[in-house]
């Protein structure tokens, strides 16, 4: 096999679920913070979108200038547990660019129409023969990459369900 097909890296029908998810709920309660200390849903969002820009940039850098390198399957469907915080990079944390979820929508599907532009007509062996460093999971090939971008959002789903419950109270 040459290419996997978009859908096998699980992307789209994960991401389908955070849609659901906040079309769901309105910009007043998006906005909304369950503590100080806490993000909002539109931080949450702006955040996944960061973080995918943030990735397709590692995979298109580590496709021009990386080099072959062998690694291990990593548990990366692990990311949805949330037993353990992990604390997001500087640059990945939102700053406040998302005022409505509309807004957090169209930014999301740019940063998937360059995630999936990215991808296309890339061989398999190609994807899995490059790697960069994951903070938590270690080295993983531009494959496990790709998919992890899916997990996360997941991981973000579950986060973002809560913070409206705990907003939703008062």
């Amino acid at each position: 096999m040459t290419r996997k097909d978009e859908t096998m890296y699980g992307l789209e029908e994960k991401r389908k679920q955070i849609l659901q998810f906040v079309d769901s709920i309105s910009d007043e309660t998006a906005t909304r913070k369950p503590a100080e200390d806490r993000w909002s849903v539109l931080e949450l969002l702006e955040h996944l979108y960061l973080m995918e820009k943030l990735v397709n940039n590692q995979i298109m850098h580590t496709l021009e200038h990386g080099y072959e390198k062998d690694t291990e399957e990593k548990p990366i469907h692990l990311t949805t547990n949330r037993t353990s915080k992990v604390d997001a990079p500087e640059r990945v944390r939102p700053q406040g660019q998302f005022t409505s979820i509309e807004q957090a929508k169209d930014a999301l599907e740019h940063s998937r129409e360059e995630t999936l532009f990215l991808i296309h007509n890339k061989g398999v062996e190609l994807l899995q023969s490059r790697a960069f460093p994951h903070p938590s999971f270690g080295e993983m090939n531009l494959e496990q990459w790709i998919e992890f971008i899916g997990w996360h959002e997941l991981r973000h789903l579950e986060q973002m369900q809560e913070v409206v419950e705990q907003v939703s109270r008062y």
